[in-house]
């Protein structure tokens, strides 16, 4: 069917377009548990406010594209089973609601380096331990909201793993790259710190994903049977 394949197409432009917007989010953040180590820590994230707050803006876009995805595919997923289909949005919309709790948190830590830098304040160490509590906080919120995503990934790469609307080894391939972003989140949670392979490698399928829905679309021949 010739609207699967568009509906494959407009899929694979939005993940470009994610894409695009989540690489600049990701280096104009510029935050890391390592800049505590620096006495001038609080002065240096008032320095690079601005492309921190461009960063939260990127991020946010990208994470309501996954939404519009969500939505789009709904009508899809709902032809296989319905049950499916709302778990498949509701875990996008968790996922969602975390991703702006998390920039909340990041938007109030410039809150409180420019309080910090406005007013002169002598009590440097209150104010580092604020700040640093901020910065653990938003990468709690990180982790979590990146099991939720790694969870949603999994069930659309099992969804098109089951019904064939692209080819088995791209959805098993996706499964695997995605349940080792799910591994690495968790052993992060565990004060463990996996190489940054286990989330690179899901870039590479990504690529590979996305320039085939854009080429291909989904299968036009495969027709999407109900489960019970």
């Amino acid at each position: 069917m010739e609207s699967n394949q568009k509906t494959g197409r407009t899929i694979g432009f939005l993940l470009l377009l994610i894409m695009a917007l989540g690489i600049p989010s990701v280096v104009l953040r510029g935050l890391s548990t390592s800049m505590i180590a620096s006495s001038d820590f609080l002065n240096e994230i008032f320095q690079n406010s601005l492309q921190m707050r461009i960063a939260v803006l990127l991020d946010i876009l990208a994470s309501a594209l996954w939404l519009v995805i969500a939505l789009i595919l709904f009508p899809t997923i709902k032809k296989y089973k319905n049950s499916f289909a709302l778990w498949f949005f509701g875990i996008w919309l968790l996922q969602f609601a975390v991703i702006i709790f998390s920039n909340i948190t990041h938007l109030s830590l410039l809150s409180l380096t420019n309080e910090f830098v406005s007013t002169g304040a002598t009590d440097t160490e209150l104010f580092s331990t604020l700040g640093l509590l901020k910065i653990e906080e938003y990468f709690w919120a990180h982790f979590m909201s990146l099991m939720l995503y790694a969870s949603a990934a999994f069930s659309l790469y099992y969804f098109l793993f089951q019904t064939k609307l692209v080819p088995r080894f791209l959805s098993a391939w996706g499964m695997v790259a995605i349940s080792l972003v799910f591994i690495a989140s968790w052993l992060n949670i565990f004060d463990i710190n996996p190489s940054f392979y286990f989330f690179s490698q899901n870039g590479l399928h990504m690529i590979a994903f996305m320039g085939w829905l854009i080429a291909k679309g989904f299968n036009t021949t495969q027709n999407i049977s109900k489960t019970q």
